[in-house]
């Protein structure tokens, strides 16, 4: 595929995961020597796919969806991911090309990246304490999904604060608790797939 086309198509997936419409791209295979990260966001997407998949089983009976659920991007106005990963050369200012620098413009794409991570990895690990308490043990968060955001941080290797996990005095909602999880994960899915598909291209780069 020529440089053009790889441009195009990386600009449109990521405008994609801003209009939630990237939801069922296929994964990319890995190859041998590839950018790191890219190795992980792969893990990444196929976790959280699994995870999914596995919470649309189980949850049968809740609105589990993509249909059914009300989207929520958690990262909304925290982060600008869409923004700060549309490649460079895509990157207009009126009528000219901006003139930012390609390595600014990567570490601010990677740290938003890794921002993204932190605020659904405190949610899901919220969540999960939650689901713990369930006296019907239905359905828990996959450990390997959790394991495979904490790789994925580590290799991005940002320091940033460490956001403090939530906890309530209040009798947790399990029901409530089970439509956010279907909620949240719709929402990271669609992310995983953006930061996938920036990775190969700063992996093709």
């Amino acid at each position: 595929m020529c440089p053009a086309r790889s441009l195009l198509l990386v600009a449109t997936l990521v405008l994609l995961d801003h209009l939630s419409l990237a939801r069922n791209l296929p994964v990319a295979t890995p190859d041998p020597g590839m950018f790191p990260c890219l190795h992980h966001s792969q893990n990444l997407l196929r976790a959280v796919s699994n995870m999914l998949q596995k919470a649309r089983q189980t949850l049968e009976f809740y609105p589990c969806t993509s249909e059914e659920i009300d989207h929520e991007d958690i990262t909304k106005d925290k982060t600008s991911t869409v923004e700060a990963c549309l490649p460079l050369e895509l990157t207009k200012n009126g009528s000219c090309l901006a003139s930012r620098k390609t390595s600014f413009m990567m570490a601010l794409c990677l740290s938003s990246i890794y921002e993204d991570l932190k605020m659904y990895q405190v949610e899901f690990k919220t969540m999960n304490a939650k689901l713990l308490m369930d006296p019907k043990r239905q359905i828990f968060l996959d450990q390997n999904m959790l394991a495979v955001i904490d790789e994925l941080m580590q290799a991005l290797n940002f320091n940033s604060e460490t956001v403090p996990q939530k906890s309530s005095l209040e009798e947790p909602d399990f029901y409530k608790t089970k439509i956010k999880l279907c909620i949240l994960l719709h929402a990271f899915r669609i992310r995983a797939v953006t930061i996938d598909r920036v990775m190969s291209y700063l992996n093709a780069s």
